[in-house]
């Protein structure tokens, strides 16, 4: 991602680290003088954007999606991503991905059904399943007012 503000950001810098793509999202609203919504998850990226040493990287991301025409062999899938691990787990399926970013940054050898990572496998699994559950008790009235 790019970000230009040169009355805001004084000079050219590289953010590394990882972030939730809602955390831009966040981070765009504020910059634009927007009050966030107390459910949201997100962090802002301004302490980071601002080069203040404030912004501390998230220690694991997560995705879902819905199938669609990208996502046509299962209904729902999950990802949790740490700096040297990534995780997909399709709902309702026995396969899934386990990637070792460190030694394989590609994606190129699914380790899901190697048994020496079946440690790796469960933990990540296991920050999966605690994000969902945290996810929905932390977002529980989002449309409280629309209900």
């Amino acid at each position: 991602m790019i970000v230009w503000g040169p009355s805001r950001f004084r000079e050219a810098k590289t953010v590394n680290g990882l972030c939730q793509l809602m955390d831009i999202g966040l981070t765009i609203l504020e910059m634009a003088g927007v009050q966030p919504i107390p459910w949201m998850e997100a962090v802002s990226m301004i302490p980071a954007l601002e080069g203040d040493g404030s912004w501390e990287p998230r220690e694991y991301v997560f995705a879902e999606q819905g199938g669609d025409g990208n996502l046509t062999t299962t209904e729902f899938m999950t990802m949790v991503r740490s700096e040297q691990w990534k995780l997909v787990h399709f709902l309702g399926e026995t396969y899934g991905q386990l990637f070792n970013l460190e030694n394989d940054p590609r994606e190129n050898t699914n380790l899901w059904d190697d048994t020496d990572y079946s440690k790796q496998k469960s933990q990540s699994l296991d920050i999966l399943r605690e994000w969902r559950m945290q996810s929905a008790v932390d977002t529980k009235d989002w449309a409280e007012e629309i209900r």
